[in-house]
């Protein structure tokens, strides 16, 4: 079960055969005139039941909430805060609640989209369960970044709920976990927790982000420009113009002038992580240069 939206739909994808599908079939075909069934989706055009379109993304959001929730019962219960740990939690939650309050939720974003049509897609068991892999990729001693390879609402949510207050900052597909505070060391706590797992409908598949190449004889130099490479999040033979790009997509992102209301912590690894794309960039473009001035 999931719920999306684009510019055309909103999608709300149920498993067939499910008790849930059975009644929000019934509910479309009883309270909707506008609703065409094809061969495994259906479709519900009234523009003027607005109302009725709410209540039905509104139900069908929750039960698909609750279904997650269930599914993450067994995830391992993470160490017990000390009573530090708690008091700087409650002063960091309470900076940022007026933040956090001001976003809007799932929930708001996929009813904001509710004048759009609704489509009911069928899904079978065989072609149900969704693969997203998710990088690892270990930038400092106590720090982690998690970056998806494409966004996903179920993904996001469960390593909200892995690692909690551990995450430092949340933009677009990437994460970044505070791996300090940990009482085994960093990599036994982490690994112990993103193994590969099935979430409802989507098998996550962690991979730990390595240098190309790491494995054969490199220099120095060759080493810290794959690193360079790996911190932009584009691959070794990309142009030099897919590369200005991305570093440009970050820096506005990481620009230590977006974390200005936000705690002292987190404005400085948004510092930290600024100079680090500034530097990359600048390496991979000398580098880039040089490459062409000695072919």
């Amino acid at each position: 079960m999931n719920i999306t939206y684009c510019d055309r739909y909103v999608q709300i994808e149920l498993l067939k055969g499910t008790r849930l599908l059975d009644k929000v079939l019934e509910y479309a075909q009883k309270h909707f005139s506008k609703h065409y069934r094809l061969s495994s989706s259906l479709l519900i055009l009234d523009d003027g039941e607005r109302f009725k379109k709410d209540y039905l993304i509104n139900w069908t959001y929750h039960a698909t909430l609750q279904s997650e929730q269930e599914s993450t019962k067994l995830l391992p219960s993470p160490t017990k805060p000390s009573q530090a740990q708690k008091l700087e939690s409650s002063l960091e939650s309470g900076a940022q609640a007026d933040e956090q309050e001001s976003e809007p939720s799932e929930l708001e974003l996929l009813l904001r989209h509710s004048h759009l049509p609704i489509r009911i897609k069928i899904t079978s068991p065989n072609d149900m369960l969704k693969r997203v892999k998710v990088h690892i990729h270990l930038t400092s001693l106590d720090q982690v970044l998690l970056r998806l390879e494409e966004d996903d609402r179920v993904a996001r949510r469960y390593i909200r709920t892995l690692f909690g207050s551990k995450i430092i900052y949340e933009v677009e597909n990437e994460f970044c976990i505070n791996a300090a505070g940990y009482s085994e060391s960093m990599w036994e706590s982490v690994m112990s927790l993103i193994s590969s797992r099935v979430i409802h409908n989507v098998a996550l598949e962690f991979e730990y982000q390595k240098p190309e190449e790491s494995e054969s004889f490199l220099t120095r130099e060759e080493y810290l420009l794959r690193k360079c490479y790996s911190e932009l999040d584009v691959g070794f033979d990309e142009s030099l113009e897919a590369v200005k790009k991305q570093y440009v997509k970050l820096a506005k992102i990481f620009h230590p002038d977006n974390a200005l209301d936000k705690d002292p912590q987190t404005q400085e690894y948004y510092q930290d992580r600024f100079k680090k794309i500034s530097h990359a960039y600048k390496t991979i473009k000398n580098a880039k240069a040089h490459k062409r001035a000695t072919a």
